[in-house]
């Protein structure tokens, strides 16, 4: 996917949210899969009652069925989710494309980010995943399952140095030229 970027805007890093999130959707697909393998397997023995034997065939298709729409909506819709998810931090702004959201690429200039709260907790200390909190002058917008959150927040506050000092260095370069500065 192209990224809608300013003229000077350049790329810092781009991720998606943290993979931990699939843990739910795996656990699922692995536990129907058993549950539909032994439903399958049960019912094709030989010696099942009467009444279950002359409709074993219906109650397989019924199960393969229930295991496929099940999957469809436990599994195959969170992992979409999560490959369409997107978190960009560039030289001027921090974009974001949540798993529930309606497909729009959300930006945060970096001009009106005060602060950058990162929380991760302690069980992970591995991974270092947890959510990143930008606080605005109005609110503030909160970006969960950020990978390695610690280290995103310190770019992102040097992005927000960077571009501080550059829109400083280019005010007095405005005024020293217009001769009004020292």
């Amino acid at each position: 996917m192209k990224l809608p970027l300013h003229e000077r805007e350049r790329v810092i890093i781009k991720t998606r949210e943290h993979s931990r999130v699939l843990r739910q959707p795996i656990s699922a697909f692995l536990i129907l899969t058993a549950l539909c393998t032994f439903a399958i397997g049960y019912l094709s023995r030989d010696d099942l009652s009467d009444w279950l034997a002359d409709n074993a065939d219906v109650w397989m298709i019924v199960a393969v069925v229930l295991w496929a729409a099940l999957v469809l909506i436990w599994s195959i819709v969170p992992w979409i989710r999560w490959t369409r998810s997107l978190i960009v931090l560039t030289s001027e702004r921090i974009m974001y494309r949540s798993a529930y959201s309606q497909g729009q690429l959300q930006s945060v200039g970096l001009f009106t980010v005060r602060d950058l709260v990162a929380y991760a907790k302690q069980h992970n200390a591995m991974t270092r995943a947890g959510t990143l909190d930008i606080v605005l002058n109005q609110g503030y917008v909160r970006i969960a399952h950020v990978p390695s959150v610690p280290y995103f927040r310190s770019l992102a506050m040097e992005a927000m140095a960077n571009l501080r000092g550059s829109r400083d260095a280019a005010h007095t370069e405005t005024t020293n030229s217009e001769g009004m500065g020292a």
